[in-house]
């Protein structure tokens, strides 16, 4: 299916635990020199216009990133210090990043960004979200890194290509789970992935809806059963911003999740120290979390 359009949710909560997550794993893989490779697989349209129409129809940036931007966060979480500063030279021209850009923002010479979207509408915004950076960058005498851009399904781009010619690296699954059948594609995919690129980082995005719980719980599992604990590490991040008790109907989201392979040393750590504050700002019925280590 391809009816899901991510503007209509840019800047809600789900965004900033899933971009947040992504800038810690980002700047871990920076703290080498060694290069390394940044798989997308739903890219989406890359930047979004928070006074779009679509955006203002939902409002739920009203309740993610607005109320991220009316703290000062910065002192008291140095953890978030790349996050939030990304995030804000966007926020003040009415705009919020999607993962390509975060994603991009990290890379140096030598790094390799490769872009997956196939929904036709997000992937002609995509490839201008591409060229409007590359010219700003050229304007302002930025250097620009150039990703790789595939109209193609997210989940056979990531079989096809791993492990990619720089072995060390990230893959970061965010499909849009419209389609129950999303939940065992991403078990199967990441369980053929890991086994091909046993090195390689994978971090995927999941919802938390309260009609999925089978599913989800089935995806996880079968994603754990395919990693050896010996040789990789899983980590489990969810944040609840509203009661599941309370949560009625098939657009029943409550919070959202991280299922992190091969997380980064520390990362753990990091979103202890995070969570418990971010919960309380972005929580409406409820502010609770977790991160399990598996």
């Amino acid at each position: 299916m391809l009816s899901y359009i991510h503007a209509y949710h840019a800047g809600n909560h789900a965004d900033i635990l899933k971009h947040l997550t992504l800038s810690l794993i980002l700047e871990h893989l920076c703290q080498k020199e060694k290069p390394f490779t940044v798989i997308d697989t739903h890219a989406g349209s890359g930047i979004y216009r928070l006074d779009d129409e679509r955006a203002q129809k939902t409002g739920e940036a009203s309740s993610g990133i607005e109320k991220i931007m009316n703290q000062d966060l910065s002192s008291a979480l140095p953890s978030l210090a790349n996050f939030l500063s990304i995030i804000k030279d966007y926020y003040s021209h009415g705009e919020y990043p999607g993962s390509p850009l975060i994603e991009n923002a990290f890379l140096r010479q030598g790094d390799e960004q490769i872009l997956s979207e196939l929904h036709p509408r997000a992937f002609e915004e995509l490839k201008e979200c591409v060229y409007n950076r590359r010219k700003m960058c050229e304007e302002s005498g930025k250097i620009f890194f150039e990703p790789k851009l595939h109209k193609r399904d997210g989940y056979e781009l990531l079989s096809a290509i791993t492990p990619p010619k720089i072995k060390r690296g990230l893959a970061v699954i965010d499909p849009s789970f419209e389609d129950a059948s999303d939940f065992e594609k991403c078990g199967e995919v990441i369980a053929r992935v890991h086994k091909k690129w046993n090195a390689g980082i994978i971090a995927l995005w999941y919802p938390l809806v309260a009609h999925r719980s089978m599913e989800i719980s089935m995806m996880k599992e079968k994603i754990a059963a395919s990693v050896d604990s010996t040789e990789a590490k899983i980590l489990d991040i969810q944040m609840e911003i509203k009661r599941k008790e309370d949560m009625t109907g098939l657009a029943s989201l409550y919070g959202s999740g991280m299922f992190i392979v091969n997380f980064p040393f520390k990362l753990d750590e990091k979103m202890q120290e995070i969570l418990p504050e971010l919960s309380k700002i972005l929580g409406e019925t409820a502010n609770s979390w977790t991160v399990e280590k598996r």
